[in-house]
C-alpha cells in the first residue's frame, strides 16, 4: 500500500454550499453555489470522478489506485443548504458525497423542503428556497436512500465545554460564544442560525477557559460563582449593565473575591460523555437513516487518545485524522481520512484570501494525486490572486 506521504486520494472538506444570507454567523464556511457548480464541472472536464468513502477505504487497503483521477467529497455539520443546493447538483452530475451530521442539530421537521430540483422543474423560483438552517430527518433519509449522499457522524454535540477555573470573559451583548446557548438549550440548537439565542444564558455568566468537547476533560464551574455574577448583573440593570464603561472590571473584581469550588470531571464521567458523543450519535443517525453509519469526523479535528479509542470501538470504516496528530496522520492505517480545503479560500504568506476561481480546487486535487504540473499552476495562481488583493486579504471571522 502507498504510504500516506506519497500519493493520496484527495478528500475535500466543504461545509455550507449556498447563497449569501444576511446574518449568516459563519460566512467563511459557505462556498457560493455558483462556485461549487463550476468546481464540480471543472473536475469532471479534467477527467475526475467522485468515489465514496467506502471506495476510498478499499483503495487504501488494496494498495491499488483504481481510478486515475478520483476525489471524495465531504460536507461538515449538516447544513440545510447541503440538501437545497449540493445534493441536487451532485445528483445531476452522477457524483456522490458524505455529510457528517450532529444529531443534536437535526431539525425536527418531517417533510423535505424545496431544493434546486424544484427550481429546475419549475415548481418554484430560487427565491422561494429556504437556505438557512440544518437538515431534518426526512432530508437525511432521502439523501441516504438516493445513494448520492451518505450520512456520517460528526459526534453528538459539536460543542465546547469549560476546561478549567480561569474566567476568560462574561456573557454580554454581542459576544459570539454560541455554544453557551447550545449547552443551555440543546432542544433549540437546530434553530440557532435563525434566531437570537443570547438570552438563553443569563447575562454576566462567567465564561471559563474552554475547548472542543471530544478533545478535553470537562470542568464543572462553581455554581455559586455563576449565581453571584448573574445576580449582580440583574440587580444593576440587566442587559443595560454592559453599557457601563468599567463593567468588565466590576465583574472581574467580584470573581476575584469568590473562593471558587469547581471540579474536573472524573475519568468515568469523561468516558461516558465520549461514548454519548460517538456511540449514541452513530446509533441515532442509523435510526434516522435506516442504514449503517460507518464514517466519522471529529468537530474541529479535536480528539484525545481516550476519545480516539472509543471511535475505534464504534467500528467506523473511516475516521478523519488531523495533521496536528503526526503519528496517526502519517500512519498506514487504511481507515484514516486526510482532507483538503474546498478551494473558496487559499493560504499565501501566512494569510487567507477568498477566491471565486474554481481552478484552485482542481489544482489542489491534482497536487494530492501527484499529477505533473499541479504544483506550479497553483503556486502561480495564489501569488497573482494575492497580488491583486495587495497582499492584504479582507478580515475574516473563523469558527
Amino acid at each position: 500500500m502507498d504510504h500516506p506521504g506519497t500519493v493520496r486520494t484527495p478528500v475535500v472538506m466543504f461545509h455550507a454550499v449556498g447563497l449569501p444570507v444576511p446574518g449568516w454567523k459563519w460566512p467563511t464556511m459557505t462556498t457560493q453555489v455558483d462556485l461549487f457548480e463550476k468546481q464540480i464541472r471543472l473536475l469532471i472536464d479534467g477527467g475526475f470522478r467522485s468515489i465514496s468513502l467506502d471506495r476510498y477505504r478499499d483503495l487504501n487497503e488494496t494498495g491499488g489506485h483504481g481510478e486515475a483521477r478520483r476525489v471524495a467529497l465531504t460536507f461538515d455539520d449538516g447544513y440545510l443548504d447541503n440538501w437545497v443546493f449540493a445534493y441536487p447538483i451532485l445528483k445531476r452530475e452522477g457524483w456522490q458525497g458524505t455529510i457528517y451530521v450532529n444529531p443534536e442539530f437535526v431539525d425536527p421537521g418531517e417533510e423535505p423542503r424545496l431544493n434546486l430540483d424544484d427550481v429546475w422543474s419549475g415548481k418554484c423560483s430560487i427565491q422561494d428556497l429556504q437556505v438557512h438552517g440544518f437538515l431534518n430527518r426526512a432530508e437525511l433519509r432521502a439523501m441516504q436512500e438516493s445513494g448520492v449522499m451518505e450520512i456520517g457522524s460528526h459526534s453528538m454535540s459539536h460543542t465546547w465545554w469549560p476546561t478549567g477555573p480561569e474566567v476568560v470573559d462574561f456573557h454580554h451583548p454581542g459576544i459570539k460564544t454560541y455554544w453557551l446557548a447550545w449547552n443551555a438549550r440543546p432542544d433549540r440548537k437546530f434553530a440557532y442560525l435563525n434566531e437570537d439565542q443570547s438570552d438563553f444564558v443569563p447575562w454576566g455568566t462567567p465564561i471559563h477557559l474552554n475547548g472542543r468537547s471530544l478533545g478535553i476533560r470537562r470542568y464543572f464551574p462553581d455554581p455559586e460563582m455563576e449565581a453571584a455574577c448573574t445576580t449582580y448583573v440583574a440587580e444593576n440593570g440587566g442587559k443595560d449593565f454592559f453599557s457601563r464603561r468599567n463593567w468588565r472590571e466590576e465583574l472581574e473584581g467580584l470573581v476575584a473575591g469568590l473562593p471558587g469550588g469547581g471540579r474536573p470531571e472524573t475519568d468515568e464521567e469523561m468516558l461516558a460523555r465520549y461514548r454519548y458523543e460517538i456511540l449514541d450519535s452513530k446509533r441515532i443517525l442509523q435510526e434516522i437513516c435506516g442504514a449503517p453509519v460507518v464514517h466519522f469526523c471529529w468537530p474541529g479535528g479535536a480528539y484525545c487518545d481516550a476519545s480516539w479509542e472509543i471511535a475505534q470501538e464504534a467500528g467506523f470504516r473511516t475516521i478523519c485524522v488531523a495533521g496536528k496528530d503526526p503519528a496517526r496522520f502519517m500512519s498506514d492505517d487504511p481507515r484514516l481520512v486526510r482532507r483538503i480545503g474546498c478551494g473558496h479560500y487559499f493560504a499565501f504568506g501566512n494569510r487567507r484570501y477568498p477566491t471565486s476561481d474554481p481552478r484552485f480546487l482542481r489544482w489542489e486535487c491534482e497536487l494530492q494525486l501527484g499529477i505533473a504540473g499541479g504544483r506550479w499552476p497553483l503556486r502561480l495562481a495564489k501569488f497573482l490572486a494575492a497580488a491583486r488583493a495587495g497582499f492584504s486579504p479582507p478580515p475574516t471571522r473563523l469558527p
